[in-house]
């Protein structure tokens, strides 16, 4: 997708991935990361999620990247925090939000993922993805799936990771749509990361309803660990 698509998707309030309540996998199964109290969580693709907001009430600051910045001014706006505003030194279309909620940070940058470098964001102890790997597609020639979750890696020093995902009742056979959120198969995340993670799937869910195509099928929660 390219970053017109969620500019647009978000202009044209096409935001159903965007939750009004804190995930359930996330809370069932974050501690699994074993992310120390005061700890610095990445949360890339994180739109306005109330779940960063969950995340810093467990004692922990988060760090977000986000393409549509009006986004990021609706989560400060929304929930009363007062951010402060501040430029990229060299990158112009990057710009830093920063606020304290609960006694913890949130910082969210404002900009293409892709332009973000470590030291933007400085140690991350773990990684939340919900919406970012289904997010992006992966076909030749550019692999944008790829590109993502190596850079991912560059940028976090390959941080454990609670990463959730979908599956159908049968995979066998499927032919993913052209919008997201995409289907993730156990095999590309081998591709993407084994060979810098332990993969494990720790929770698999019944839905009546997984992705835009209303299809039914599974809920899934993967953690890895280096």
């Amino acid at each position: 997708m390219t970053p017109d698509f969620w500019q647009n998707a978000w202009q044209t309030q096409q935001t159903g991935f965007n939750q009004s309540k804190p995930n359930a996998m996330l809370r069932q199964h974050f501690d699994k990361l074993n992310v120390p109290k005061q700890g610095r969580v990445f949360v890339p693709l994180c739109g306005k999620s109330v779940d960063m907001l969950w995340l810093l009430s467990q004692g922990y600051h988060v760090v977000g990247v986000e393409l549509h910045e009006q986004a990021v001014k609706e989560l400060f706006n929304e929930h009363g925090l007062s951010a402060t505003v501040t430029a990229h030194p060299t990158q112009p279309n990057l710009k830093q939000y920063r606020a304290d909620y609960q006694g913890q940070t949130l910082t969210i940058w404002a900009g293409n993922l892709f332009d973000v470098q470590p030291d933007d964001i400085g140690q991350i102890d773990g990684i939340y993805d919900r919406a970012a790997l289904v997010a992006l597609p992966d076909d030749a020639p550019e692999r944008m799936r790829w590109q993502y979750t190596q850079h991912l890696g560059t940028l976090t020093g390959y941080a454990p990771q609670l990463l959730l995902a979908f599956s159908y009742d049968d995979d066998s056979g499927i032919t993913d749509k052209a919008l997201p959120p995409f289907l993730v198969t156990r095999e590309a995340l081998d591709d993407y990361y084994a060979a810098h993670y332990d993969i494990q799937l720790v929770a698999k869910e019944k839905a009546e309803y997984v992705s835009t195509r209303a299809d039914s099928g599974y809920r899934l929660a993967y953690v890895l660990t280096a």
